[in-house]
């Protein structure tokens, strides 16, 4: 069965969708790259096109995320990212009873870290991702109030903000930055995957001398 890491949270902006091309992005970027589909949920998400190291699919209303799923699962040597949308609450049932992991990520504000609470009360399998975390030690200092409110085992290491990341979902500019962002994103795909459990030698697809 295919591993599933889905991006969820009830508040917009928070980089779910960001985050989610970048775990894929980061899957086909080790250097044994890892076969890794993107779903998108949110209605008013375009599709993404061009050459990637992932693949992109429509999901975009609860139905089509349900056959979507049950097609792909089947695929031992895969990763789902799902690109959650903001109150949708079907598509969140279906993220929250088949997961592996589901990933809140939340900005450096009480108001983002209150509404992170909430949402991490509802999944079982959530961990919250501080994410464009500051990188000034003053301002690391002064935000660190806002990761002293999650329990440590249910959060990961801040994800900083990665600057000229504008044109990332655009064919162009997914071209222009795919090689300066790799290295960020084998990282964070390496910390999930790690949360999830998931060894990402299991998603690897046999060679065909094993296959033989």
């Amino acid at each position: 069965m295919a591993s599933i890491i889905a991006l969820s949270g009830t508040k917009g902006g928070t980089g779910k969708s960001t985050l989610s091309h970048l775990v894929a992005h980061g899957a086909g970027s080790l250097p044994k790259p890892v076969p890794a589909v993107v779903l998108i949920t949110d209605p008013e998400d375009h599709i993404v096109a061009g050459n990637r190291r992932y693949v992109v699919m429509d999901a975009r209303n609860p139905g089509v995320l349900a056959n979507r799923l049950e097609e792909l699962m089947a695929d031992e040597h895969l990763l789902i990212v799902i690109d959650g949308a903001a109150n949708q609450r079907d598509i969140d049932e279906i993220i929250a009873d088949l997961a592996t992991l589901v990933v809140i990520p939340f900005g450096p504000s009480q108001q983002d870290a209150d509404r992170a609470l909430a949402n991490l009360a509802t999944y079982k399998k959530g961990v919250v991702l501080p994410n464009r975390w500051p990188p000034h030690k003053q301002t690391v200092a002064r935000v660190k109030k806002y990761l002293n409110l999650f329990p440590t085992d249910q959060r990961l290491p801040p994800f900083p903000a990665i600057p000229k990341l504008d044109g990332w979902l655009s064919p162009d500019g997914y071209d222009a930055l795919a090689y300066d962002v790799a290295s960020p994103s084998r990282g964070l795909v390496t910390e999930l995957l790690a949360k999830a459990g998931i060894d990402p030698r299991d998603l690897h697809p046999p060679t065909t001398a094993a296959a033989a």
